[in-house]
């Protein structure tokens, strides 16, 4: 049975891109399952602060550059005909912003996925980012009545359908 990139069977629990599997986790090696929720970021707390800082860094040197610059930043471009006029600060303070606010988004940003506790470790099978909660729930819900796995979805008990 499969829902999103998740494949359960009576063997174990795989992740899989395409057709080919990524991760497998045979059924005898797990100890426990949870349905959980986590940001898409390898690293959260430092994309945040990458983010932030950013963000924070953009606005107060585009607001110093509006308050003190004769000229607004700007780079004259001459061809003999016309001179053109570029804002070099205010493009690059823009772009300092949209980054930070980009890797801010990342953080914020979620996906489902199982976290299984191994006799090795814990393990991490992900569905892709766009999976629906409801599809998910009946999924489990089918694992739990068809192949005897115990899946804790306390994560569900506050969300609203």
């Amino acid at each position: 049975m499969r829902c999103s990139t998740v494949k359960i069977s009576p063997w174990g629990i795989s992740q899989l891109e395409g057709d080919q599997t990524v991760v497998m986790v045979p059924k005898e090696e797990i100890r426990r399952i949870t349905l959980s929720h986590d940001s898409m970021s390898r690293h959260p707390f430092l994309q945040f602060l990458a983010g932030f800082v950013l963000t924070v860094t953009g606005l107060i040197l585009g607001i110093a550059a509006f308050i003190l610059a004769d000229e607004g930043g700007v780079f004259l471009v001459e061809v003999k005909p016309l001179v053109v006029k570029v804002p070099i600060i205010a493009m690059g303070l823009c772009l300092l912003i949209w980054l930070g606010l980009w890797l801010l988004k990342g953080v914020f940003r979620g996906r489902y996925n199982f976290l299984i506790d191994t006799e090795k470790g814990t393990r991490k099978v992900f569905f892709e980012e766009p999976a629906d909660i409801q599809e998910i729930a009946q999924f489990v819900r089918r694992a739990q009545q068809e192949l005897g796995y115990h899946i804790d979805v306390s994560i569900m008990e506050s969300m609203h359908f």
